[in-house]
């Protein structure tokens, strides 16, 4: 099933994330780009319980990490578990300062919607999403994982944007790698594609992944991203491709937040 919307995002307010709103006509010589696994914005407690809900401890945090786009998995809008009346994508793209945002539906859950979302400081369009399969695993739960994409703009080069959250098993992973690839070999653009792929470095998904032709930006050194007390695996990522249209300065776990059981990973890079 594939969802397209032809306007913009959610939010097209220009309000001033306080680095500059991509409005103008400056040229932008770096690209930050981060992924973050929020666990709904429930704060991690060790042995998997539900925290308090800390939509502004999340903002605070995506915002000090002062990126141009971010990609969000876990996000809940007016479930009951987080607030009939809050819609996580659209409070934290508020708080955060990024002034176009887009909540992705992957499943309706307790009343609400739960799903992925991509924070910008450019305007999204090409909003896209795609159903990725699901295969019933005995005496295990399998959640609706999706493919989530939108196009950026950046100095007149057009970015596509994808993100996603697979599956726990490794049944599904199997299944959903390939759609992933149909759906973006195509594209002649840069393709950035980041997401909690649930899997480490040394997993087939990833080295299907890495089959693909996708670079990964830390795929040099271990990058642990979960959990965030006592990091020990690397499941989040960002890679690109083609590898060769663009430079990576930097990629950084942030190993001081939190809030969620998951670590932000953000990786700078220049275009070629």
């Amino acid at each position: 099933m594939t969802f397209v919307s032809c306007g913009k995002s959610d939010n097209n307010t220009p309000f001033d994330p306080g680095w500059g709103n991509g409005a103008d006509d400056s040229p932008v010589e770096k690209v930050s780009i981060v992924t973050y696994n929020i666990r709904h914005c429930s704060a991690y407690i060790i042995g998997d319980t539900d925290g308090p809900i800390d939509v502004s401890g999340i903002s605070r945090s995506l915002k000090s990490l002062q990126a141009d786009v971010v990609f969000l998995q876990e996000v809940d809008k007016n479930t009951t578990r987080s607030g009939k009346d809050l819609d996580e994508a659209a409070k934290i793209a508020e708080l955060a300062g990024f002034p176009y945002y887009h909540f992705y539906k992957a499943q309706d859950y307790q009343g609400g919607e739960y799903g992925l979302a991509i924070l910008s400081r450019f305007n999204l369009t090409g909003i896209e999403q795609y159903d990725l399969p699901r295969v019933e695993v005995e005496g295990t739960y399998v959640g609706y994982s999706i493919l989530a994409k939108a196009v950026v703009s950046i100095n007149g080069k057009r970015i596509v944007l994808a993100t996603t959250h697979l599956a726990t098993t490794a049944e599904n992973r199997v299944e959903q790698m390939p759609v992933i690839n149909e759906k973006l070999s195509s594209i002649k653009d840069l393709v950035i594609l980041g997401g909690d792929f649930n899997a480490t470095p040394s997993n087939s998904t990833i080295n299907t992944l890495d089959s693909y032709g996708f670079v990964r930006s830390g795929k040099d050194k271990n990058y642990y991203t979960i959990p965030s007390n006592a990091p020990n695996r690397e499941i989040d990522y960002i890679c690109f491709k083609p590898g060769d249209k663009v430079q990576i300065i930097e990629h950084k776990v942030f190993g001081e937040m939190t809030i969620s059981d998951h670590l932000p990973v953000r990786v700078t890079f220049k275009m070629i």
